[in-house]
């Protein structure tokens, strides 16, 4: 991918070929390519995964004013939830995993061979759309073959901003992972939660639901070269969906190979309370994990149900026992629950039983919550759509923009601290459903938003954790010797 980025830094002119948003963009070919001089090619990888599809398609509208011969090529989510949609905005589009696929078609590209027949890809032609199938999804011994994501400076982004390209610097990824190393061990969900996109990837391939990963060595190996091109970098963020599903033994050396390696804080928010043990916790903790993050989503056994989420609450108290006794044992991070709210279906009772379940969780911990979103594609998405009378807002719209009602007021408020018995149970009363004509209480809820939101910070903050406060701040810190890295202890 280095070889593909300098071929044409400050060229974006003459460039004739590009990528929006598709994960084989990272490095997913050797620098043999056989590109020629005279064929410039371009990469416009997405650094946010913020972006909305607006945005992307503004991107490809600046290439295309930039250039209108070049070549855009799309993948990700929205390509293989929409391809009808996506290939009116693209010469191409990945419908599937592209590490593969996207070796095919760039060989073929640059050596001025027909790459029509590329799969898991379609291609807009003057004639028609062509649509070749989807290849099998990457095994294991695949994913550790494959070369490690490419996070050089020597690079270009699209500034939505100031719409150009401009150089990509330390700053802008900075203000994307804070001190923080983001990656993705293993892919895949056993579950198949009606309101998740994996939901939908399962829904084309049967076998999403197998978890994959690649060889421990080649995960170290990736973060290791991270490390040494970004030294301030002071933890390691997994964002797996099912980082606790991976089996125990492959726990066991992970761990040992890590804090022999890697030695720094790490992030885990792929945990379910359906596999959660001490064991794991203990060990994921012995070897630096410093935070984690667990779907609750409902303390209601009909919305879980609803959920296709076979949890049973009692799973949820004792695997946030262990996670509680973890925190206060190893002083890590709070650990978060995600929680989903603004659910039209939900009654009263359904409400506080999410209400009175957290009231009773061992603490410390606190709360993500997320405003019911659906995903296109979704048996969710289907459910709603047979059910019209239901409000719900899609995926265009932020799933952190919770309405401004008494329930989502206590569910911040329960993050913070635990109230008194009285004066909860007596809020609970006035507790009124999505559905309801209700009052909303924008100034409480912004004071008290505030004062969780704080509250994370502060708990971030005491441990010098910059993996969700982006920015510059702990770059200073770190400078000044107050936060430890792979290359520069802790000033003591």
């Amino acid at each position: 991918m280095k070889t593909l980025w300098l071929k044409i830094k400050n060229n974006w002119k003459k460039t004739v070929f590009a990528i929006l948003g598709i994960s084989v963009a990272y490095a997913a070919f050797d620098g043999n390519s056989g590109a020629t001089p005279d064929t410039s090619i371009g990469v416009a990888e997405e650094i946010s995964f913020n972006d909305t599809v607006k945005d992307k398609i503004q991107k490809m509208t600046a290439l295309k004013k930039i250039n209108p011969k070049v070549f855009i090529l799309w993948g990700g989510t929205h390509c293989i939830l929409h391809p009808n949609e996506a290939i009116k905005y693209s010469d191409a589009i990945c419908t599937w995993e592209g590490e593969i696929p996207f070796q095919i078609f760039y060989r073929a590209f640059s050596s001025q061979k027909s790459y029509l027949a590329t799969p898991s890809m379609w291609f807009k032609t003057k004639k028609s759309i062509i649509k070749n199938k989807n290849l099998q999804l990457n095994n294991a011994k695949v994913l550790s073959s494959l070369p490690h994501p490419f996070w050089d400076l020597n690079c270009q982004i699209y500034d939505l901003n100031s719409k150009t390209f401009r150089n990509f610097t330390k700053d802008d990824y900075l203000n994307y992972n804070g001190l923080a190393y983001k990656t993705i061990w293993s892919i895949g969900c056993p579950f198949s939660c009606i309101y998740c996109a994996n939901d939908a990837f399962i829904s084309l391939d049967f076998n999403y639901r197998i978890l994959r990963y690649s060889s421990i060595n080649h995960l170290l190996e990736e973060i290791e070269a991270g490390l040494k091109l970004y030294p301030f970098v002071s933890s390691v963020y997994f964002i797996d969906d099912n980082f606790i599903a991976i089996p125990l033994e492959t726990i066991k050396t992970f761990c040992k190979e890590y804090k022999k390696r890697i030695n720094l804080p790490f992030a885990v928010v792929g945990l379910h309370p359906n596999l959660i043990t001490k064991e794991k916790i203990e060990l994921l903790a012995r070897a630096g994990m410093n935070r984690g993050r667990m779907g609750i989503q409902s303390g209601s056994e009909k919305t879980l149900s609803f959920y296709n989420r076979l949890t049973p609450t009692s799973n949820i108290i004792k695997s946030a026992s262990i996670l509680g006794k973890a925190v206060k044992k190893y002083q890590m991070i709070p650990t978060a629950y995600d929680i989903i709210s603004d659910n039209p279906i939900e009654t009263k009772g359904d409400l506080l039983a999410t209400l009175e379940l957290l009231y009773q969780l061992e603490r410390p911990y606190t709360l993500t919550v997320f405003s019911l979103r659906v995903f296109p594609k979704t048996k969710l998405y289907d459910y709603f759509k047979s059910h019209p009378s239901l409000d719900i807002r899609q995926v265009t719209s932020s799933y952190l923009e919770t309405q401004k009602s008494l329930y989502n007021i206590l569910l911040y408020l329960l993050a913070i601290t635990k109230p008194p018995k009285i004066i909860f149970y007596w809020l609970l009363k006035h507790v009124k459903t999505t559905n309801e004509k209700q009052r909303y209480f924008p100034t409480l809820y912004f004071v008290i938003r505030t004062l969780y939101l704080i509250s994370r910070a502060i708990a971030h903050l005491k441990r010098f954790d910059f993996s969700t406060i982006v920015g510059p701040w702990g770059y200073y810190l770190w400078k000044l010797g107050f936060i430890k890295s792979k290359f520069r202890p802790q000033t003591t």
